[in-house]
């Protein structure tokens, strides 16, 4: 298909399209003439994919670069191509952790005897959170999230055999990536609808013991 029908299907604009493939996040086309180029598939699912890292991640396109590289290096196992979306998907010279609490994540990851790559910067963001919360006065420590981390688990196990499961390599490395991004931002949802509905539940009910007192 020529980059007008590309633009058509996918919802992205020419003009951004072309900027794609200036910063190479996007491949190029097959070539059929001196300016023109013919796209497949394979593009319209990589620039949804790419939008929805940016729009619905929060990704810059640097960091969008980064993670789209391990789909592409065959000669990573699936395991460390999963592992270097993880890492494309954090800048860990951003984070500020305590190395106590660095630490106690760490301790707590052993107990649960999850296999984490040193350099993840998922550790030390989650301990960099548990400061900012102990900040704020929250009593939080690593193991507070342990009930929070067996469901994650349950779900996590689902997501990478169905990874495994489509029919090649760069369609397992994007479907965890895209599972990654966007089921995080899903679940945020979740949390965020259970603090209302938990908040009016309690609000409720305190109204009608105040109500059964008078």
């Amino acid at each position: 298909m020529k980059i007008s029908e590309l633009s058509r299907r996918s919802g992205v604009s020419v003009a951004t399209i072309k900027y794609y493939l200036r910063e190479e996040v996007l491949p190029a086309g097959e070539p059929t003439s001196s300016n023109q180029a013919s796209y497949d598939e394979g593009h319209i699912r990589r620039l949804r994919l790419i939008r929805a890292l940016i729009d619905i991640g929060g990704l810059s396109l640097a960091r969008v670069r980064d993670a789209l590289a391990a789909t592409e290096n065959d000669e990573l196992p699936l395991h460390d191509a999963f592992g270097a979306v993880m890492l494309g998907l954090d800048d860990p010279g951003t984070i500020a952790a305590a190395d106590d609490t660095f630490g106690e994540v760490r301790d707590w990851l052993a107990e649960r005897r999850w296999t984490i790559a040193p350099d993840a910067p998922a550790t030390r963001r989650l301990a960099e959170l548990i400061d900012i919360l102990r900040e704020f006065g929250l009593p939080v420590t690593a193991d507070s999230f342990t009930a929070a981390a067996d469901s994650a688990e349950a779900t996590a196990i689902d997501e990478v055999h169905y990874a495994h499961d489509q029919p090649d390599r760069i369609a397992s490395v994007e479907m965890m990536l895209i599972g990654t991004v966007v089921y995080e931002r899903a679940m945020a949802m979740v949390r965020r609808l259970a603090l209302e509905a938990a908040s009016a539940r309690i609000e409720n009910s305190a109204r009608i013991e105040d109500s059964g007192r008078r």
